[in-house]
């Protein structure tokens, strides 16, 4: 272990992380991943926010690593040049492409039309342009500050797995929040990583690209402080408003909405969630969009106004995004997050989306979390992270005439349900004092076919808020966040089930330092989903929460033990990272010992036999 991972040895967690990310450390994980013949399903999306952390770390990582990483803070240096300056450029009319005609970041260089610049060159000068167009003069987004003309540079991002990203040349100076950046994308886009083994063409994937990470570019040119999650799921967004045809960003969503009820909607960089949470904003255009109003814009336009000293931030220093999305909506929409989210909601379960309508056979049903055939239901509580929603099945059966679901909840929850009778879906309006609803008809539906679904969504951003439901007239308890008891009691207390948006990896937290530590953010990634998706999951998450914080509490006041803790989680961590190349090596190990156990019984039997 200490061969394969020297950070367990001889690096701080910070460095450790960025190592696994740039280093030779990374590099071990392809390898490894080409041996055992695996390839990524795609590349990574963007690596934006990874570049930004790495320059606000840089000061705090050990001189070695520094020597290490420091090619990764600056503007790149193409192969064959000697500097970021000295590689040859071509001009459109509002960028700059920095190329290189030597060694492993040259691109195709055929030059058909005899003008010393290669086709390629000029083809990705052309594309931005187009995204250039589409964004600033056709959608009215601000324009990324340039001294000039805006930098975009040609490179061979394989050995990354990235398909671009963008950087800022530096930090703004308080109280300004703008600042000017660059942008790095691969050379051809031509690997079948970037075109997923055929399933795109490589000039998509530029198109795609370019409509990103130039609208990176504008997020930090409106407020360097932009919060990551926002900004990845907007550019994201950006890329179908700009080339509709490609959709490759439909692929995201399976990383989110069938998640919905453990993924929150601000969680930070969560497994690949971030960039499915794009259709959210889709949500909101279809909302409150007119002919000359854009409500995407409208959220960029006013963190703009923002600073961090002003307006709720992370511990990053990143402004929150949902603050400033529901002032947006209150003060110029007539509507609010907490409304939108379980208008949201609804839209997931219903599929009336409105745009893009040639395309809907892309977006994921929505996730059921539980299933009722027989009647009645008792009262069954739900624990909800922030800002998540969740679905409740009750399926038709002709011995109940009519349906009434009972609901108690906390402040932070907001409720509906909805009928689907032959393909038609529509809202069942509260009763009279609105603690339940009421489905005529229902034992008439089509079981086979028809549904009535309780939808709920903790619409706060804040953990724990609850709902309780029944069919019997019953509700349980329910308890505001921090022990304050709400809703009724009475009927038969049901079971619990918590959510893993919102807390949990205690010992995690307490080696690497930080909740928002990315190497704990993984490990919410994995069991967010993998573990909270099924039921011997979510029986170990529950166990390890009982469990788990007093050891935590401990780790936390030792440096030696959280030194020791985080070492013995890299292979836990590099098995999360590198499912693939994990295996493998467990194959290998389990190999090797099974030939030295058979070569050791054969020499005890000849042993034996010669006694």
């Amino acid at each position: 272990m200490a061969l394969l991972f020297p950070s367990v040895v001889s690096a701080s967690s910070l460095d450790d992380y960025y190592l696994s990310k740039f280093g030779q450390q990374a590099q071990l994980a392809k390898a490894l991943q080409s041996v055992f013949g695996v390839q990524s399903y795609h590349a990574e999306r963007c690596r934006t926010d990874l570049y930004r952390n790495l320059k606000r770390d840089f000061i705090s990582l050990q001189p070695a690593t520094q020597k290490t990483l420091a090619k990764y803070v600056g503007r790149p240096t193409l192969s064959g040049q000697s500097s970021p300056t000295s590689s040859p450029s071509y001009s459109s009319a509002h960028f700059t492409v920095h190329y290189t005609t030597t060694g492993a970041d040259a691109p195709d260089l055929t030059d058909l039309d005899a003008d010393s610049v290669p086709d390629h060159v000029e083809r990705v000068a052309a594309v931005f342009e187009e995204v250039y167009a589409a964004e600033v003069t056709t959608m009215g987004y601000r324009p990324p500050p340039v001294t000039s003309k805006y930098d975009v540079y040609l490179q061979d991002l394989t050995t990354q797995q990235a398909y671009g990203f963008t950087s800022e040349d530096r930090v703004p100076t308080a109280p300004a929040v703008s600042v000017g950046s660059y942008i790095q994308i691969d050379k051809a886009f031509s690997d079948s990583m970037f075109t997923v083994n055929g399933l795109y063409t490589a000039d998509q994937m530029l198109q795609i690209t370019a409509a990103h990470e130039f609208h990176h570019a504008i997020q930090f040119g409106y407020n360097y402080y932009f919060d990551i999650w926002y900004g990845e799921a907007t550019s994201t967004w950006m890329e179908d408003q700009v080339y509709d045809g490609v959709n490759q960003c439909y692929s995201y969503l399976t990383d989110y909405v069938p998640l919905g009820s453990t993924i929150s909607l601000n969680a930070a960089l969560n497994g690949g969630s971030e960039y499915g949470r794009w259709i959210f904003n889709r949500h909101l255009a279809e909302q409150h969009d007119t002919q000359n109003t854009s409500v995407v814009r409208s959220i960029w336009e006013k963190l703009g106004t923002l600073t961090p000293t002003s307006s709720p931030k992370t511990s990053a220093g990143d402004l929150q995004m949902p603050p400033v999305i529901d002032s947006v909506l209150v003060n110029s929409y007539g509507s609010s997050l907490a409304a939108d989210l379980l208008g949201f909601a609804k839209k997931v379960y219903a599929g009336n989306w409105s745009s893009h309508v040639a395309d809907l056979n892309r977006i994921p049903p929505a996730s059921i979390a539980a299933s009722y055939s027989s009647y009645p239901v008792t009262s069954h509580v739900v624990t909800m992270p922030h800002y998540t929603f969740a679905f409740y099945r009750f399926i038709p059966s002709a011995g109940v005439a009519n349906l009434t679901v009972s609901v108690a909840k906390t402040t932070g929850v907001q409720v509906s349900v909805l009928k689907k009778s032959g393909g038609v879906v529509s809202e069942i309006a509260a009763d009279v004092g609105g603690a339940s609803y009421t489905v005529a008809g229902f034992g008439s539906l089509n079981p086979a076919a028809d549904e009535v679904v309780l939808a709920v969504a903790n619409t706060t951003d804040v953990d724990g808020h609850q709902v309780s439901f029944s069919t019997d007239g019953s509700t349980s308890t329910t308890a505001e966040p921090g022990g304050n008891s709400g809703g009724s009691t009475g009927g038969t207390t049901g079971g619990s089930s918590t959510g893993g948006g919102g807390g949990g990896c205690f010992i995690a937290t307490a080696a690497y330092g930080s909740y928002l530590h990315p190497k704990v953010a993984e490990l919410r990634a994995f069991r967010d989903h993998y573990l909270m998706t099924n039921a011997p999951g979510r029986l170990f998450v529950a166990a390890y929460y009982r469990l788990s914080p007093p050891i935590a509490d401990v780790i936390a006041r030792h440096e030696w033990m959280k030194s020791g803790v985080r070492g013995l989680l890299l292979p836990l961590i590099f098995a999360v990272e590198h499912p693939a190349a994990a295996l493998g090596l467990l194959l290998l190990v389990l190999g090797a010992s099974l030939r030295w156990g058979v070569l050791y019984l054969k020499g005890r039997a000849r042993q034996a036999a010669a006694a």
